[in-house]
């Protein structure tokens, strides 16, 4: 399952799926991107998915630092 460099409907909507679940889709995304014999297509899509994971995470814990800045300052 996408190999092939044109995917489905049903393979997108798959795959979507697969990313609302939390845990498997940081797995599955990082899975993905190693594999050698996935699609180009398919690749690109989930280095920006984890470069987008990455910046929400460095917001959130950016969000956080600042709240405990303004505590203890």
């Amino acid at each position: 399952m996408f190999r092939s460099n044109k995917l489905s409907v049903l393979e997108w909507i798959l795959l979507l799926i697969i990313l609302t679940i939390p845990i498997l889709n940081v797995v599955f995304a990082v899975w993905m991107f190693i594999r050698g014999n996935a699609s180009e297509t398919v690749k690109n899509f989930f280095i920006a998915y984890l470069v987008l994971y990455l910046f929400a995470w460095i917001g959130i814990l950016g969000g956080v630092f600042d709240n405990m800045q303004g505590l203890f300052s």
